[in-house]
């Protein structure tokens, strides 16, 4: 009986070597896991932190873009308003050069028209004259 009873303590400690070393093995595993998380959370954060940064930088171009791309329509509107004064003061000066010549014209011809009215009344005098000097049988 002592052989078997030997074989079986043998057999116990082996059970629980087994057990404990198995045991061992999940710590060692739930360690190992602990440790791959902590270092994927990590690279994680680092690589958030990385994009983080890049999508600060595209805001900060995005706004110097815009920044420029606001001056350059201000200073559009600026040649623009300008363009439109010089172009308006243009129109005026070529109207009222135009005005003028034909004001100048327009006083000219009433002159003349004046000078031809009287030229007629003069003829028409004379006509009249004429009329009362000659016959007027032989008109």
């Amino acid at each position: 009986m002592g052989k078997p009873r030997q074989k079986t303590l043998v057999l116990a400690v082996g059970v629980v070597v087994a057990i404990m070393f198995i045991a061992s093995c999940e710590e060692e595993q739930n360690l190992t896991d602990t440790k791959l998380a902590t270092k994927k959370s990590r690279l994680v954060a680092v690589e958030n932190m990385q994009l983080k940064k890049q999508i600060e930088q595209q805001e900060r171009m995005h706004a110097n873009a815009m920044k420029k791309q606001k001056e350059l329509l201000n200073k559009c509107l600026q040649d623009k308003k300008a363009l439109e004064e010089v172009s308006a003061q243009t129109v005026r000066n070529l109207m009222d050069d135009v005005l003028a010549n034909i004001i100048e014209e327009n006083a000219k011809l009433q002159k003349e028209n004046e000078a031809l009215k009287a030229q007629i009344e003069q003829l028409e005098k004379e006509f009249e004259e004429l009329k009362k000097r000659v016959p007027s049988e032989a008109i």
